[in-house]
């Protein structure tokens, strides 16, 4: 049992399940009603394929009973379902993401969700409106593992901050931050479709930036949680190039990281030595998974 009651504001929080009822509830198939043939024929779909991307927008939305986004997708819900995934990545309707520390993960698009009937949702304790499914098993994974810790007393998700979102806010037993989170998704090269001259990472360096300064005029321990070693790369290169940061990283380092030759938890040893306030730890998906 978890040392804390659950969220009621919470839908992805596993403990709202358990505090009831410890058997693990099962996976099964969504409610295939309400796709008439000629919605399934504008789209040119199946019902199942329909029934697929409701699925994973309703486990986008932490509503997906008997999953958890710390799961691979393929090996859960697309069991259930007959359905051509390549297909639906060539409408345009579905994303494809394998590299998440060995897990695939599917994102449906806007039109995806037109051709569904099922929207995204977003906001406090939900996530943000444009994240793609990396990006939300990041905060799942970052949520489970400092709610995990005995010094925790609350986790919040997408909270405001200086005008904005953050990711998540930390907060101790004391009622005091502790940390102030960033989670950077992104695409990386085991992406499928992803062309052998396309860059990995997040492309909006100005973006990151602004989250580095968000971070570091923020209380308690500034966190960036990134998908793999190339993402950790990416983001160390934008900051480094950025104006008044004071951080600076060779390129052998830089190149040593995104290859996965420069260890992150080594590197985080480095980082306290540059002072700088927006960025104090690195964690990777599979460090979050390896403490959990």
């Amino acid at each position: 049992m978890s040392k804390h009651p659950p969220d009621p504001r919470d839908p992805n929080d596993p403990r709202r399940q358990s505090s009831t009822n410890d058997a693990p509830v099962p996976l099964t198939r969504v409610d295939t009603g309400g796709f008439t043939d000629r919605h399934l024929e504008k789209y040119g779909i199946t019902s199942d394929e329909a029934a697929f991307m409701k699925a994973v927008v309703k486990a986008m939305n932490g509503e997906l009973k008997g999953y958890n986004l710390t799961e691979s997708m393929s090996s859960t819900i697309k069991t259930l379902y007959d359905i051509d995934d390549n297909k639906l990545q060539d409408l345009g309707y579905l994303k494809h993401h394998t590299g998440v520390a060995r897990r695939r993960y599917y994102t449906v698009t806007p039109t995806g969700q037109r051709a569904c009937r099922m929207t995204k949702k977003h906001g406090f304790m939900i996530g943000d409106a444009g994240d793609d499914t990396p990006h939300r098993v990041g905060v799942e994974l970052t949520r489970q593992y400092y709610d995990s810790r005995d010094d925790v007393r609350r986790v919040e998700v997408s909270p405001r901050e200086q005008g904005g979102r953050t990711d998540l806010v930390i907060v101790n037993t004391d009622l005091n931050r502790i940390a102030t989170i960033e989670v950077e998704g992104g695409r990386v090269s085991a992406d499928p479709g992803v062309p052998d001259n396309a860059s990995s990472g997040i492309n909006d360096y100005s973006s990151l930036r602004h989250d580095y300064r968000v971070l570091a005029g923020a209380d308690g321990e500034s966190v960036w949680v990134v998908r793999n070693h190339e993402i950790a790369a990416n983001v160390l290169r934008a900051l480094v190039a950025g104006d008044g940061i004071p951080m600076t990283i060779d390129r052998n380092t830089l190149k040593g990281i995104e290859i996965g030759r420069v260890k992150i938890g080594e590197f985080n040893d480095e980082l306290d030595l540059m002072g700088a306030d927006g960025i104090d730890t690195i964690l990777t998906f599979q460090m979050l998974r390896n403490r959990l």
